[in-house]
């Protein structure tokens, strides 16, 4: 019998593929970092689609992405320790 995938096991292999699937050695449409910082501060669909939809085929800006989500959210846990 076959089991289901829990959500995290879902969660962990797309991260796993979207960071190696799409190497994009060139950087072809890439955003600046900039526009991922802003994307990962104040994220609003209607501003970012075209971002959201490139590091879906990009590994470095999704492994950029995630980078700037882990620094994001350690600011936050250390801001509300103090």
């Amino acid at each position: 019998m076959r089991r289901g995938f829990s959500e995290q096991e879902f969660l962990d292999f797309a991260k796993s593929y979207l960071s190696e699937a799409f190497p994009n050695p060139q950087r072809i449409g890439c955003p600046r970092d900039w526009e991922l910082i802003r994307m990962s501060e104040h994220p609003k669909e209607e501003l970012h689609a075209a971002i959201s939809d490139h590091i879906t085929f990009c590994s470095p800006c999704f492994n950029r992405y995630m980078e700037i989500l882990g620094e994001l959210k350690r600011r936050m846990r250390h801001a509300h320790r103090r």
